[in-house]
């Protein structure tokens, strides 16, 4: 029994999580929005298409590689081997719709993040901004000026920190190298050259 209560609360642990209750809502949100990307699909854009390629529908175009005809003289389509090129323009198009519908949606739901982000953001800086000029008012700054310098003591934490010199590459650091030892060769051929000289006098 014991076991079964365990194994019931980590089921609910596990069906609780957002995750799960995430998914299953995006199953159910996905379904129903297949069906109405089938039907703008089917019921609005392919006849469109239809009355531009003509009689018949788009979905029905193939190529017959080999025919078996029946007793009557009729295209036999179970038992010949055909290309259905017009399902698979179908299906290129429904895929193409449903790929620009969802990205128009994460399109606004991220821009709607992003304000509420910049919204939140700028709630959390005016709350710190009347603490502090509350404090300075507190000290006996006047209120304008207390709020200005809350203002500047907040624009000065914010402001980025200088950058550090950049760092020399690699390449640089090699080519130093070679310059001081190409120089100290000199000065020893020098030397080398002045104690030869006055051996030779």
């Amino acid at each position: 029994m014991k076991a079964i209560k365990k194994l019931w609360d980590e089921f609910k642990k596990f069906i609780s999580r957002g995750n799960v209750l995430d998914l299953a809502v995006a199953v159910v949100i996905g379904a129903a929005f297949t069906a109405i990307v089938t039907s703008l699909t089917n019921d609005i854009i392919m006849p469109l298409i239809n009355s531009a390629v003509g009689d018949g529908d788009l979905s029905s175009l193939c190529t017959v590689l080999k025919a078996v005809y029946l007793e009557d003289g009729s295209l036999d389509m179970a038992n010949s081997l055909v290309i259905n090129w017009g399902n698979f323009i179908q299906a290129i198009f429904d895929f193409i719709l449903i790929a620009l519908v969802i990205f128009a949606i994460v399109k606004i739901i991220n821009t709607i993040r992003d304000a509420g982000s910049k919204l939140n953001k700028q709630a959390k800086r005016e709350k710190e901004l009347r603490k502090r000029a509350k404090k300075l008012v507190k000290q006996g700054v006047a209120e304008e000026e207390a709020r200005a310098q809350a203002e500047a003591q907040l624009l000065a934490e914010e402001a980025p920190a200088p950058e550090e010199p950049a760092k020399p590459t690699v390449e640089e650091l090699l080519t130093e190298i070679r310059n001081l030892l190409a120089a100290n060769a000199k000065s020893e051929n020098a030397a080398d050259e002045s104690k030869n000289d006055t051996k030779a006098e």
